[in-house]
């Protein structure tokens, strides 16, 4: 691994534990959870989330409106993960879980969706628009083999063209 890689993957670790930190301890969440869970869409200027408190059997939802900074560090996360065949994520799912574990040592685990389309949280006023998908797929192009047709499809439908390498 180069040295440019290495500082990436340090600046992508950075970022993941800053969002596990904020997610344990900057949510509100009552001691006692098993997992909680930040579910985030990240398209264009839109960027939207929501959190899952995992209970035993139970789950409770919680919207989250993104602070500047919370905002600033997904962007970082999702340019430092961008690269020129697949572009970037347009959702992640980051899971802090102590199910099993010691509350000392929490799991963390990311899971990005690059090619999903993008299920906005419950409480979205409204689904991402075809502008905002332009938007992300022009700041991180993907090479046109690696563009979704559901994303084809709706830029298509509004008139818009598709941004690839």
């Amino acid at each position: 691994m180069g040295a440019v890689d290495g500082e990436r993957r340090r600046g992508e670790r950075r970022s993941i534990d800053r969002l596990a930190r904020w997610l344990v301890r900057g949510t509100g969440a009552e001691p006692g959870w098993d997992a909680l869970v930040l579910e985030v869409l990240s398209v264009g200027r839109d960027v939207r989330a929501q959190v899952r408190e995992v209970r035993g059997a139970g789950t409770r939802v919680h919207p989250v409106d993104p602070d500047r900074r919370l905002r600033r560090t997904l962007r970082r996360l999702q340019a430092a993960q961008a690269d020129l065949v697949d572009g970037t994520w347009l959702s992640a799912t980051l899971l802090v879980s102590v199910a099993g574990s010691r509350w000392e040592r929490p799991v963390v685990e990311l899971v990005l969706h690059h090619d999903d389309d993008p299920r906005p949280p419950v409480h979205a006023p409204h689904p991402v628009t075809a502008e905002d998908l332009r938007r992300h797929l022009a700041a991180h192009r993907r090479m046109g083999r690696k563009i979704p047709d559901w994303a084809r499809e709706r830029l298509a439908a509004a008139g818009l063209e598709v941004p690839e390498r």
